[in-house]
């Protein structure tokens, strides 16, 4: 089933409302709409060209970290840029792969110079059967990374014991249930 899922094209799970702004808006303007749509990113535009995408987590580290002025600072200047993005036949497994390489969860979807849609990390996963991606099957072959702390281990086996005792609690996939 998960395989299934990996092996389609990135168009069937796009998330087709998107809003595009200008990037001479301030970034307090681009949050006011972003909360009024109930959204946390919007794509950036400069010349009528998509350039980048702003999202919550580019105004907390860019912008409160660094105490800049959300009403005089504009969100060309703290996009995400260049615009990374896929094509529509893009297979599900390697948009994927771009996510984690670049760190990132949103991944607009562009045919014929439009974007058609973004594709939303969370949207993906949640239409898997099983409660997680098979992160194993996207990593490159020098290693298996720690989806929580980047940790790179050897073998799956490896990573599993980390997670369980590192992330969730020793024992617990091992079926230990009591915390020591």
């Amino acid at each position: 089933m998960i395989d299934k899922i990996l092996d389609e094209e990135v168009e069937k799970y796009v998330q087709k409302e998107f809003i595009i702004v200008d990037s001479k808006m301030s970034v307090v303007d681009a949050v006011r709409i972003m909360r009024e749509k109930k959204i946390d990113c919007v794509i950036v535009y400069e010349d009528n060209k998509p350039v980048g995408m702003l999202t919550l987590r580019d105004i907390v580290y860019k912008v409160l970290a660094e105490n800049r002025d959300p009403s005089k600072t504009k969100i060309g200047d703290v996009a995400s840029k260049p615009l990374i993005y896929v094509l529509p036949d893009t297979k599900v497994r390697d948009a994927l792969k771009i996510m984690m390489e670049k760190d990132i969860r949103r991944l607009p979807v562009i045919d014929r110079d439009k974007i058609i849609g973004v594709l939303v990390l969370r949207m993906v996963v949640g239409n898997l059967a099983e409660r997680s991606i098979p992160i194993l099957d996207l990593e490159p072959p020098e290693g298996y990374k720690c989806p929580y702390c980047g940790s790179v281990f050897k073998t799956s086996d490896e990573l599993s014991k980390h997670i369980d005792r590192v992330h969730i609690g020793h024992g617990l996939l091992e079926g230990i249930t009591r915390k020591e």
